[in-house]
């Protein structure tokens, strides 16, 4: 039994090192503030959000005005659903009137305003109503502005709107009850005016699509690319971290440094191919996924985004294969200069996990939010994680936001140049085989003798 207790407290003080727990309790913390973060756009999106009002009826002298009554049941709405108690006098903190006018100028309204969708009534409501005649109700238009702002965020404008609708045709149902009216006229006094109209980046759609549409069709595509490359990268970092640890502890990277080659060559060669490997892994991911998903989601309904101006041409797609080609290169820079800390394989495990956590944190943010919806702060972070840039670019190239685009890959490229430039001078020193501040001038003597010995006798053998 002592013997059990002793090896198990052996592999313990082996395995729960400050090398190995630091990462793992960083790791946590970051999925706390993700969840954090995560949790106050659920919680944004879903709580009360401002909605415009267009009144565009007259009603006739002396008859009943019901766009006050379609006012009410927006205030009621409100009340019931958050549980506010909004009135006459502060109802326009959250109902938000707009000037009558063309769907053009309404939508341009609501996005100078940030609002999301609207309410418009339309001419003749309340003369419509005051017939009493079932065949003619009164009708009401529905305006939207899709605001890329999350998978979340996206789609509870038109939802929301929907419901507002039910409260709004009640009212009006309770006060027409008592008078004489038609039971089915009461139960139906208003209905929708046809199609929504839907600003979709500055141009209006009346065919039925919404946001909630535009926001599904988008949620596979987004989807994808983040998880895609986090995959990529975590896969290709462990390789070539534990490839370095490996020939660290084999000693056959100290034969490999005295070959006559020139250090840069032997860092872009192992940087070059684990890059087309990582592609090519990305690649094979990407068809697999993309079938996978679209099985999952051929029973949802959504648009076609080409239709409205969001689709992806083959420029685009060659964007987003450079970004992800020179995301894979960052990370691999990284991972060199992790690998080259680490003694042994074993060590080498321990070194990817600052990889990992650069890697999760875009592929969470961006499936929840949007780069437009972040604080500066978090923009900022988001910016300096170089794997963030081609989980975002998608999204980015169907918004047209090419400046984020352009800068992200001008930022790749300096990034990998600058891991690359600091992968070579480890690689040209003697930190790659005595570490830091370890071994005397002696030792480092004897080291370098061993090594042109160990060089010399791989030379022959290749002769």
């Amino acid at each position: 039994m002592n013997h059990l207790v002793n090896l198990t407290k052996k592999e313990l003080k082996e395995l729960l090192t400050p090398a190995a727990l630091i990462p793992i309790v960083v790791i946590a913390l970051i999925f706390v503030l993700i969840g954090s973060a995560v949790g106050g756009e659920v919680s944004n999106a879903t709580g009360a959000q401002k909605i415009g009002f267009v009144n565009n009826d007259v009603p006739t002298p002396g008859e009943t005005d019901f766009s006050l009554t379609v006012y009410e049941g927006i205030i009621n709405f409100y009340n019931t659903t958050y549980g506010l108690s909004l009135d006459d006098k502060n109802a326009g903190d959250y109902i938000i009137t707009l000037d009558a006018g063309t769907a053009e100028q309404i939508t341009q309204e609501m996005i100078d305003k940030g609002i999301g969708a609207a309410i418009g009534i339309d001419p003749g409501f309340s003369d419509k109503i005051n017939t009493r005649d079932p065949n003619v109700p009164g009708t009401i238009s529905t305006y939207y502005v899709f605001q890329n702002k999350g998978l979340v965020s996206s789609a509870t404008g038109d939802i929301s709107t929907l419901t507002t609708f039910t409260f709004i045709s009640h009212e009006i149902s309770v006060n027409l009850a008592g008078n004489d009216t038609d039971a089915q006229f009461i139960l139906t006094p208003v209905v929708m005016s046809g199609n929504p109209y839907t600003n979709i980046n500055g141009t209006i759609y009346n065919d039925g699509v919404t946001p909630s549409l535009i926001s599904s069709s988008l949620q596979s595509q987004n989807t994808l690319v983040p998880i895609i490359i986090m995959i990529v990268i975590m896969m290709i970092g462990s390789m070539v971290i534990s490839s370095m640890g490996n020939e660290k502890e084999n000693k056959t990277l100290e034969t490999l440094l005295t070959i006559p080659v020139s250090r840069t060559t032997i860092v872009f060669s192992k940087l070059l191919g684990s890059a087309i490997v990582g592609l090519i892994y990305g690649i094979i991911y990407m068809i697999g996924m993309s079938v996978y998903i679209s099985n999952i989601s051929g029973s949802i309904a959504g648009a076609n985004l080409s239709d409205y101006g969001l689709g992806m041409g083959i420029e685009d797609y060659a964007i987003m294969g450079i970004m992800i080609f020179l995301a894979i290169f960052c990370g691999l820079g990284l991972c060199m200069i992790m690998g080259a800390f680490a003694k042994n394989y074993r060590a080498a495990q321990t070194m990817l996990m600052p990889i990992t956590v650069l890697a999760i944190v875009p592929m969470f943010v961006t499936l929840f939010s949007s780069w437009s919806a972040l604080p500066t702060f978090l923009k900022g972070v988001m910016f300096a994680i170089p794997f963030s840039h081609p989980m975002m670019a998608m999204n980015n190239l169907m918004f047209g936001n090419m400046t984020l685009i352009f800068a992200g890959i001008v930022y790749m490229l300096i990034f990998a140049l600058v891991t690359i430039l600091i992968t070579v001078r480890i690689y040209k020193s003697d930190i790659l085989l005595t570490g830091i501040g370890k071994g005397s001038g002696k030792s480092l003597l004897e080291r370098r003798r061993a090594l042109l010995m160990s060089g010399f006798a791989y030379i022959r053998k290749q002769k």
